[in-house]
């Protein structure tokens, strides 16, 4: 047996009655609390710990782990270079295996201890230096074997739990330069926040603390320079008469500046990107050592996560120290009792909300909504409140909102522009386009959370409001907690990304294009607005990526991965109403922003919103008013007289549009399969073909553009072809009701007619709900007149008088108890 086989056997075999060395069957409450364990076990022996091989089932649950040395295997490549990375791995066999068992814990089912290279062991090298109190008490200082190996236990958290001298890690952070996590000149970030949690990981690391310290803007706002330092950079400003006196300060500071010079400087470049251009790592003052820097305290340093931290989740929000820390140790004078809170702590809260409610908010919106529900009795809300009673989400909509909705809810957009811009206060509508192509709001609502849960809720609660009652398709922003909620609560919807909020997406990641090129805004609205073809759209892109040096833009990477959600060149076959333009031409929540702001009372907020609600229908009704009494001269062509007949002037005009351009279309008959007719229609100084196909027998055509199926309005092309087949006018189901000028009028039950069945048959509560919306329905369109008023009210006699005489005849149904 060779000398570090004896080594690692001798210790092994000491310690194999200690509590701290794994034995066979041993049993974890998961597989991390196994990997904690044997690290601790690591730190013990003096070896480092890697995680190796992981199983999991297909739902993605972990059932069975392997822990091993950090030298098993061997190094695939050695680099060279100026700092060559030496082949440090020896092949070592020593690991621990846990397994998923059904008791739903993790026990152990292998364990090697025997190691093939030689260990850190720790030698007590005990200097005892005079103290004038007493002779007994002195400071101890510990020397480790293997320098070169010790230095890399350390920067990994691999320290034995007696420490280490923080001195040594001050004099030899610049030796490490080799490591990935080390930061070095040149080395560039997708933003300044990447750089920043970089940095703190770092810092957590060597063990200090990190302030964010200069900052650069260009006039446009946009940040090109920024300098992150040591928590003590710089000097105190209180004098030392001051610092005998801080101990009686309400919350004094527990460390004092001693103007270290470590920092660390970004400058961003001509791709979008940050580079590392000064970096120094030298500090004047002891760091704390990685066991013990979870003592940081949380407003601090931010970045302390995983075993760096040891802390148990208490279930309340609050992350306090494992049982394996030292209650009573104070490190710097910082109390290790006080409870700390976790990097990602926004998650975790009890509430988990992502933006606060300002005081008076929650009285104003109660205020705004009675007063609502006390002018319409159909008036709608919701509140969905967290677990220590705070309002997280709330949802409101009026009846106008829901007959507009019954017309005009086959398309849905739910706006969250307020992520992507600064408004203050997460106002988020849904909106839809009427017959005029004029955007509608069908409800509203302020989202304080933004879980999968509160948009579960969100969507869920919006359905109810509109008696059962789902959108065709819904577009929203890009986020997968919008996207699983929606797949959750409205099975059967399409869920298209909207590309005017993923504009506004990119204003935002894309901000130092924008302002840097004069060019850029057209190139990028042109590649997600304007082209129909998919080939086109990826030539197009790759083109403008190169044009502006964006390949290495991980954040528009990501958006071309996903542009089968988004792209108007993808899933046109899906109808969503031409919606964009509406939202382009007339934003909602850009012309609320200025009322959305922290700095005005929310209860303000409303009346703007009511009134802009108010100009908004008062339009509709205009356009309703021109559209049936327009007196306009009358188009000679056939065709062109049926639209106008039929479709509002706003949608005529697109219509007329496309009938004018397919004059100067060329068409070839290409091809006769059957009955199908199929054409290729051209311009003269366009290469681009399209192809359309009739049906003789069914009377169907369809184009390879699928304008039609995007906006319901017929394209060019099937219009030049049936000019050339001799049809002269469109035939009728290529004449979508929802944009000609009886759009609302037809049967008010449309899809929710309640089955009069055996099940339903005693549903009082349905059948009252599903009245009540058809009442609603008619009592907004009767109000617009004085006439229909009267007719309404007039006619409301007679029914009364016609259901009493039912209910004569046929005693009421009873209710079914549940």
């Amino acid at each position: 047996m060779s000398q570090p086989e004896q080594q690692a056997a001798s210790s092994s075999g000491e310690a194999s009655e200690e509590s701290w060395v794994p034995k066979l069957d041993m049993v974890f409450e998961s597989d991390e609390k196994a990997y904690q364990f044997y690290c601790y076990y690591a730190r013990q022996i003096g070896f480092g710990v890697r995680k190796h091989l992981v199983k999991r089932r297909s739902n993605g649950t972990v059932y069975a782990r392997t822990f091993c040395c950090y030298k098993e295997g061997f190094c695939r490549t050695v680099k060279e270079g100026k700092k060559p990375r030496p082949d440090a791995r020896t092949g070592c066999g020593a690991h621990i295996s846990v397994r998923l068992l059904d008791d739903g814990k993790f026990h152990v089912n292998e364990f090697d201890p025997v190691h093939n290279h030689e260990l850190v062991r720790m030698v007590s090298d005990v200097k005892l230096e005079s103290n004038n109190d007493s002779g007994g008490a002195g400071k101890v200082r510990k020397r480790y074997l293997g320098a070169q190996i010790t230095r890399r236990l350390v920067f990994n958290n691999y320290v034995p739990s007696n420490g280490v001298d923080s001195s040594f890690l001050g004099s030899e952070c610049t030796e490490l330069s080799g490591e990935e996590w080390v930061p070095k000149v040149d080395m560039e970030f997708e933003d300044d926040d990447e750089a920043y949690e970089f940095y703190i990981s770092y810092a957590a690391r060597v063990g200090f603390s990190v302030r964010k310290h200069l900052v650069k803007r260009r006039t446009s706002g946009l940040v090109y320079s920024r300098t992150y330092v040591c928590h003590k950079e710089g000097q105190s400003r209180r004098n030392s008469d001051q610092k005998k006196d801080q101990q009686h300060v309400r919350g004094p500071k527990p460390y004092d500046r001693t103007g270290c010079l470590a920092s660390l400087t970004i400058k961003i470049t001509k791709n979008g990107r940050y580079r590392v251009t000064e970096f120094e790592p030298k500090h004047n003052h002891p760091l704390v050592i990685p066991s013990k820097a979870h003592l940081f305290r949380w407003r601090w340093r931010r970045g302390l996560v995983g075993a760096q931290a040891e802390f148990l989740d208490s279930g309340d929000g609050q992350l306090n120290f494992s049982e394996s820390c030292d209650q009573g140790n104070e490190v710097d004078g910082i109390d290790t009792n006080s409870r700390l809170l976790f990097a990602g702590y926004k998650n975790y809260i009890p509430s988990k909300r992502m933006n606060d409610m300002l005081p008076g908010d929650v009285g104003a919106v109660m205020q705004y909504v009675q007063e609502k529900q006390a002018a319409d009795p159909s008036f709608y809300y919701a509140l969905l409140l967290d677990r220590n009673d705070m309002l997280t989400c709330i949802f409101w909509v009026d009846a106008k909102s829901m007959v507009d909705f019954e017309y005009f809810g086959d398309v849905v957009c739910f706006d969250t522009t307020y992520r992507c811009r600064d408004y203050g206060r997460p106002f988020a509508p849904f909106i839809g386009v009427n017959n005029h192509k004029q955007s509608v709001i069908f409800g509203a609502a302020f989202l304080y959370d933004e879980t999968e849960e509160s948009f579960k809720w969100l969507f869920e609660t919006f359905r109810t409001a509109m008696s059962g009652k789902q959108p065709v398709v819904v577009l929203t922003d890009r986020g997968q907690g919008i996207s699983n909620a929606i797949a959750a609560v409205w099975p059967g919807t399409i869920h298209r990304v909207c590309v005017w909020q993923m504009f506004n997406n990119a204003l935002k990641h894309l901000n130092f294009v924008f302002q840097g090129s004069s060019t850029f805004a057209k190139d990028f609205s042109h590649c997600i607005y304007d082209i129909e073809d998919e080939e086109d759209f990826v030539s197009e892109w790759k083109v403008m990526v190169e044009k502006y040096d964006l390949a290495s833009n991980s954040w528009l990477a990501k958006l071309y991965e996903d542009r089968e959600k988004w792209s108007l060149a993808y899933g046109r076959e899906t109808f969503c109403a031409d919606i964009k333009i509406s939202l382009i031409k007339e934003s909602i929540s850009c012309k609320l922003k200025q009322h959305l702001c922290l700095q005005h009372k929310l209860l303000d907020f409303f009346k703007h919103y009511e009134n802009l609600l108010d100009e908004k229908r008062n339009a509709e009704l205009q356009a309703d008013y021109r559209a049936g009494h327009s007196s306009s001269k009358m188009p000679a062509s056939r065709m062109l007289r049926q639209a106008a007949n039929l479709y509002t002037p706003s949608v005529f005009k697109i219509f007329q549009s496309e009938f004018e351009l397919s004059m100067d279309l060329m068409v070839y008959n290409c091809d006769h399969v059957e009955t199908t007719l199929i054409y290729k229609v051209t311009t003269e100084d366009c290469k681009k073909e399209y192809i359309v196909r009739f049906d003789t027998r069914e009377n169907t055509v369809i184009c390879s553009c699928r304008k039609f199926d995007l906006m319901g309005i017929q394209c060019r092309h099937v219009l030049k072809v049936l000019d050339i087949i001799n049809i002269k006018e469109l035939p009728p189901q290529y004449i979508l009701k929802r944009w000609t000028k009886d759009a609302k009028s037809g049967n008010l039950r449309g899809n929710h007619e309640i089955e009069i069945g055996d099940e339903n048959k005693s549903s009082l509560g349905k059948r009252c709900s599903r009245l009540r919306y058809i009442c609603n329905m008619i009592a907004i369109r009767a109000a617009e007149t004085l006439e229909s008023y009267a007719f309404v009210q007039t006619q409301s006699n007679e029914l009364m008088d016609q259901v009493c005489q039912i209910l004569k005849r046929a005693p009421p149904d009873r209710p079914q108890a549940n």
